[in-house]
């Protein structure tokens, strides 16, 4: 019988648990190159962890990170320049409506009650002290369609407030706070550390939109090109065990873990202590990626047919 992925994960993870010193690099063969994408943010914390600190070789595997600006921008360029790509569900969603091949290798962040990452912001000028009061008004969107876009019209219907009746404008989340404050936008769909500075300013919080989908919600993930997932399950499998370790890295020794984030990011350490962390997770499954699937139905964004199970890896 063939090995599992969740069977060749939990293999390597005991196997660094009984020997964790370069257990692979000690057999002699060459280490698997994998070439990854990411952005820059906190939300990437365990793959930053699982390179500096010697992880990824532990399991075998040679791993390089390339940093770019957009995740979208990535899914054609996989199964060729590159192997593995940070992502959203969405990210995953619109790439198999879109008739790519695609899947969901394992998950990196959730959204929770306990630990919420994004909120709906108003400003303290505007008036706002609801979502029902956000009609006619503009919001500032990292991403029309985005992961956090899709959370904040699902907010607004179930708020009885009409999209086509709300103005979005695309703009990065650090310049945001300045939008805001010159009154040049009403509402900011916003993520941290800039949550917690637009609160401190006496700006309204209109709630985390992302809890509409569910609690918890997958926020983050990894996907890969369909036929290189399916041809390369051990390099997955050590790639997953990899981050799981990390993950795992981070919550034993935080202090050295937001040295990590200091030195990718390139914060300012009054801001790399301010942050908080986001709930990290590698689990995936065809339920989370349908929970996606039934908010883009519900606010308009999907007409396709899918398969939710046939988006994550088994």
């Amino acid at each position: 019988m063939m090995p599992t992925r969740r069977s060749m994960i939990l293999g390597l993870l005991g196997t660094a648990a009984v020997q964790p010193s370069r257990v692979f690099a000690q057999g002699g063969a060459a280490p698997i190159k994998i070439r990854v994408a990411s952005v820059v943010s906190s939300a990437w914390l365990p793959l930053w962890v699982a390179k500096d600190k010697g992880i990824f070789l532990e399991k075998g595997l040679d791993v390089e990170i390339m940093s770019v600006q957009n995740l979208s921008t990535t899914i054609g360029a996989l199964g060729r320049q590159l192997d593995i790509s940070g992502a959203t569900a969405i990210d995953i969603v619109k790439a198999a409506a879109s008739g790519l091949d695609v899947v969901g290798v394992c998950g990196n962040t959730l959204e929770t009650a306990a630990n919420r990452q994004m909120r709906l912001i108003a400003g303290k000028q505007s008036g706002v002290t609801s979502i029902g009061q956000l009609i006619g008004k503009t919001i500032g969107t990292p991403s029309i369609n985005g992961v956090v876009h899709i959370a904040t019209l699902l907010a607004l219907k179930r708020g009885g407030v009409d999209a086509k009746g709300v103005r979005f404008i695309e703009m990065m989340f650090p310049n945001m706070v300045d939008q805001l404050k010159a009154q040049r936008i009403d509402a900011v769909e916003e993520v941290e550390p800039f949550v917690s500075a637009l609160n401190k300013a006496g700006h309204v919080d209109l709630g985390d939109p992302m809890l509409q989908v569910g609690d918890p919600v997958t926020l983050t993930s990894w996907m890969a090109n369909g036929t290189w997932a399916r041809a390369n399950p051990e390099a997955i499998a050590r790639y997953v065990a990899a981050l799981e370790e990390a993950r795992a890295n981070i919550a034993a020794h935080e202090v050295e873990a937001r040295e990590v984030l200091a030195k990718w990011t390139r914060l300012p350490k009054d801001v790399i202590e301010s942050i908080v962390l986001p709930t990290y997770s590698t689990a995936l499954t065809a339920t989370h990626i349908s929970a996606w699937i039934e908010a883009m139905r519900e606010t308009g964004q999907l007409s396709a047919e899918l398969n939710p199970s046939s988006l994550v890896l088994k």
